[in-house]
């Protein structure tokens, strides 16, 4: 008995068809042999033409209600197969996609696509979820780190002059001093740029959008940089094509983004004897391109360049205390002006392009 109810359990579907389609032969066949019958008397003294004509409609009818309930069929079958695999989807909480087509059931084959489709966009949400969480898990391990180096000097070079203070010499409590202010000002500058680089992912930032000229923004820089220039033996140059180009900008975050592109190439150019600001009109968007011949920054890092905490090795190894969040913030500032950020870089040149465009067609506080 226990065999008999599973089976009728699991071809409950196929039993209903079989047993409907039965009886619409049946009902069919006697439908067409009464028809006859009125019409034209018994059967048996209709025509041999007659007779093959009724025995024609019999058959063409039987195999139309055949065909018809074998798609209805399959059509049922395939809508309790997909009601079945998104239960699972539902219940597992997977990203399960359906790989079976639903041939005689176009409305079923449309829902699997949407459920697909669905399923699909939930992946990938998940994926951004668990990427996300890698990141911030990332983060949080790099601030620990880069706070702790320069946080333990402080407290080791103050500790000794806190416990040694009568018996260090003038120089010495000079130089622990020194470096401890040193260290105090580097923990200052991550703490200013982690705030920074948390303002460029703010959703709900607001841009104060005004109408500047790239002429006048580059002019600014290469004068505040011309200390630093000397000291480096680079020249600081600008070519603005056209001569005036006026764009709709955050003025003071612009000025941040191409500020952090230079002070890159100061600190990375190893070997630059120029820094070159350049703008160039396209269309309806600016190209601004900063540009330096210093060391070639490898080919497999150029992509990964603008990720937070992300340093190319060479200048991990070199000590120049960047935080590496600067060129994570430009392409924070870039992406909030609706633009693009990219480097290219080979023996010759190292190029930072940045494409705004000229209008800000969407509101700054949306």
């Amino acid at each position: 008995m226990k065999k008999l109810a599973l089976f009728l359990k699991h071809n409950r579907t196929k039993i209903y068809y079989a047993v409907v389609t039965t009886l619409l032969l049946l009902l069919f066949s006697w439908s067409v042999y009464s028809a006859a019958t009125m019409a034209l008397g018994r059967l048996q003294s209709l025509s041999s033409l007659w007779q093959w004509g009724v025995i024609s409609v019999l058959v063409i009818g039987d195999g139309i209600i055949v065909i018809w309930q074998y798609v209805r069929l399959r059509q049922a079958e395939s809508l309790t197969r997909l009601i079945h695999d998104m239960q699972t989807i539902a219940n597992d909480n997977s990203d399960m996609q359906i790989d079976w087509q639903a041939m005689y059931a176009p409305q079923t084959q449309a829902l699997i696509d949407v459920t697909n489709t669905i399923s699909k966009h939930t992946q990938a949400i998940r994926e951004e979820e668990r990427e996300s969480e890698r990141s911030k898990d990332e983060m949080i391990t790099n601030i620990s780190h880069d706070l702790r180096t320069p946080l333990t000097a402080i407290i080791g070079y103050l500790g000794l002059v806190e416990m040694n203070g009568t018996q260090l010499s003038a120089a010495d409590r000079a130089k622990y001093i020194h470096t401890a202010y040193s260290k105090s000002n580097q923990m200052k500058v991550l703490v200013e740029d982690l705030f920074e680089f948390s303002k460029t992912q703010a959703h709900d930032a607001v841009l104060n959008m005004t109408t500047l000229s790239l002429g006048d923004l580059f002019a600014q820089l290469i004068a505040s940089y011309e200390i630093e220039a000397h000291e480096h033996h680079l020249a600081l140059t600008q070519i603005v094509d056209p001569e005036l180009i006026v764009i709709e900008a955050d003025s003071d975050k612009l000025a941040r983004a191409l500020m952090n592109l230079m002070s890159n190439a100061f600190k990375y150019g190893e070997g630059a004897t120029f820094i070159k600001l350049t703008a160039q009109v396209k269309a309806d968007e600016v190209e601004i391109r900063v540009i330096n011949d210093g060391i070639k920054i490898p080919s497999a890092a150029l992509t990964d360049i603008f990720d937070r905490f992300y340093r190319v090795e060479s200048s991990r190894n070199s000590q120049t205390g960047g935080t590496g969040l600067g060129l994570a913030i430009v392409k924070g500032i870039v992406n909030q002006h609706h633009g693009r950020v990219r480097a290219t870089s080979d023996d010759d040149l190292t190029t930072f392009i940045v494409t705004l465009p000229l209008k800000q067609t969407i509101n700054s506080d949306q």
